[in-house]
């Protein structure tokens, strides 16, 4: 066998094929190293500063300790709070309403988390949901 059925039958279609995608590799890997190699030389040029830590550490008596908490939790409002803060909203539209206009309302009044909000009036049964996308206010409950 010679030519092109040798190729075949030994397989080098496929070691042509891997052959070039090293070569490949290597050449995207130069380009890469080759794009990079400014911030080598001024790491190298200016190692002093990075590898000499002695000189640019701090001691601990110059060290502020810092008084207050780094997180401080925030309380959401429970039900009656909520329904103390959307009952003026909802008496401004006509029952039964979509989610839609209570979420309009907020945004233009930027109160925070109105998804949480309206599920936890529904889950407190204030907002009581109509089973077609509206929802009515239970006045009893919000009260």
């Amino acid at each position: 066998m010679f030519g092109i059925e040798n190729i075949t039958a030994n397989n080098g279609w496929a070691m042509a094929g891997v052959g070039a995608t090293i070569v490949f590799i290597g050449l995207v890997v130069l380009c890469f190293v080759i794009s990079q190699i400014h911030k080598i030389l001024e790491l190298w040029e200016q190692r002093d500063k990075y590898f000499n830590k002695s000189e640019t550490q701090t001691h601990p008596k110059d060290i502020h300790k810092i008084e207050a908490a780094a997180y401080r939790q925030h309380h959401f409002p429970a039900a009656p709070e909520l329904a103390s803060i959307y009952r003026p909203l909802v008496e401004q539209l006509k029952e039964p309403f979509n989610l839609i206009q209570i979420f309009e309302i907020t945004k233009k009044m930027n109160l925070p988390h109105p998804h949480l909000s309206l599920q936890r009036l529904q889950e407190a049964d204030i907002l009581v949901p109509q089973g077609d996308g509206t929802f009515i206010w239970n006045k009893q409950k919000s009260n």
